[in-house]
């Protein structure tokens, strides 16, 4: 049996062949890496930030 090419594999189905495929370790990796490439690099956050959107997105005011 071949294994399927996971490079030109659609994302989604990717994922399936994993999810049925547990211990297909070279998937896994391939999935892993073809989702980082797509999520922007996130930076992290102050603490200052942190409380300012929580309160941008609660509405509430810091105690």
């Amino acid at each position: 049996m071949t294994k399927p090419n996971f490079q030109q594999m659609p994302l989604e189905q990717l994922r399936t062949y994993i999810l049925e495929h547990r211990n297909d370790d070279e998937a896994f990796y391939v999935y892993i890496d073809r989702r980082r490439a797509q999520s922007p690099k996130q930076i992290p956050m102050t603490i200052e930030e942190a409380e300012a959107d929580l309160q941008r997105r609660f509405g509430q005011q810091a105690s």
